[in-house]
């Protein structure tokens, strides 16, 4: 019922002006069946009064941290949207359905005044049934000018927007700073035990759903793997060997923070560029293995403009494998992500390519007659379901 995260995320960085909204206490705004309100019970003091008595009462909506409450609320939602397509047009209808993720919308557009256009009829559709859209924010000011203060979000409201940007909003997650419009890194300064513990409550703590820091986070999954193949236990202390090298990736984790990536794919709208171009990369070591998708455009007079889309690294499945057959995967990793992003992106590839620099992998997928062991062969044709063998091409030349 949700939509992927990734998804909305990428089809946010599409175009020049962005956009981010939020729907005023979502859950809320629905209301639970009778029969269902004996589910949703709770305890409270008497006028909430420790002195009094204990009464029982019942939620008449839902609420946060109740499992069902998400796909209830997008239900409601995509139903508002569906209900005033007619009304506000299909577009308004498509934004809402496609582009929230619970109660964040992101969206970008080529002009400021289809973005002015598009969450006024957004604002009107939901407002029918009672769903409030406001924390607007964009990193335009033509867009920011066309709406009342108390839409915008909060830490934009004590500026002036005839002089000022606003300077950190938070999307799901992910930090863009609005004036200079790009993505930025950030690392918590909490100091964690110096224990296997402590080490996975840093790596969970890492949201980076595009993959930007993917090369530094891997090292600390790595180094996790290795304290749980040794059977660290949990809250022992690190080893000095183990404390350095763990010292050592947390020093080069704060170095993130200086990582800037670019809002947008490229500099101009995607709608005038001649030819549009996915292009993936992917390699394999003895501990991890990975793949990028970049995109690639030609504006009309020849000019060409590549953007980061995306990327993923995994660590390599024990017990150890060949190095030909850690290629393979990484080949397969890179179909996944060509597929994830084809299907969420909403943009037309003029063409797909995939580059490796394993001779041996690129056979494996032109190979036309001979047969390969269960394990090759289920990989062979995961790639050749998705991907033909033209796509395929040799990147030593990238490394030169």
């Amino acid at each position: 019922m949700n939509n992927s995260l990734l998804g909305v995320l990428l089809r946010f960085r599409k175009e020049q002006v962005a956009i981010t909204a939020d729907i005023q206490q979502m859950f809320h705004c629905f209301v639970v069946r009778e029969d269902h309100r004996n589910f949703l019970r709770f305890l409270l003091y008497k006028n909430n009064d420790p002195e009094n008595k204990v009464v029982e009462f019942r939620m008449r909506v839902h609420v946060f941290g109740n499992s069902p409450s998400p796909a209830v609320a997008m239900f409601g939602l995509k139903k508002a949207a569906l209900e005033g397509e007619k009304e506000h047009g299909s577009e308004t209808r498509q934004f809402i359905e496609m582009n929230f993720y619970v109660d964040d919308a992101l969206v970008s557009l080529p002009t400021e005044q289809e973005a002015i256009t598009l969450l006024k009829n957004a604002q009107a559709m939901l407002a029918t049934s009672n769903l409030r859209l406001h924390k607007i924010a964009s990193n335009k000011m033509e867009v920011m000018r066309a709406f009342p203060q108390n839409d915008l979000a909060k830490n934009m409201k004590d500026l002036d927007l005839a002089t000022d940007f606003p300077h950190m909003q938070r999307s799901l997650g992910v930090s863009w700073d609005v004036s200079k419009d790009v993505f930025t890194f950030q690392v918590s300064n909490d100091e964690k035990p110096y224990t296997r513990r402590g080490v996975l409550s840093t790596i969970n703590s890492l949201f980076d759903p595009f993959g930007f820091a993917a090369p530094v986070i891997i090292k600390g999954r790595s180094l996790l793997r290795q304290l749980t193949m040794e059977a660290w236990d949990w809250d022992a202390p690190l080893s000095e060997q183990m404390f350095n090298e763990w010292k050592s990736w947390r020093d080069l984790l704060e170095e993130l923070e200086k990582l800037t990536i670019s809002k947008a794919y490229t500099p101009n709208t995607l709608n005038n560029a001649e030819r549009k171009e996915m292009c993936v990369f992917c390699d394999a070591s003895t501990t991890a293995i990975a793949a990028v998708a970049y995109l690639r455009t030609t504006d009309t007079d020849g000019k060409v403009n590549t953007g980061f889309i995306c990327g993923k690294a995994k660590l390599t499945p024990r017990p150890e494998i060949t190095i030909p057959r850690l290629e393979l995967c990484a080949a397969v990793l890179a179909v996944e992500i060509a597929d994830t992003v084809t299907d969420e992106i909403d943009v037309k590839f003029d063409a797909v390519t995939f580059y490796s620099d394993s001779k041996v992998v690129l056979g494996y997928i032109h190979n036309e007659s001979r047969r390969f062991y269960v394990y090759v062969n289920n990989r062979v044709q995961r790639i050749r379901r998705s991907t033909c063998p033209e796509q395929w091409k040799m990147n030593d030349f990238i490394w030169k």
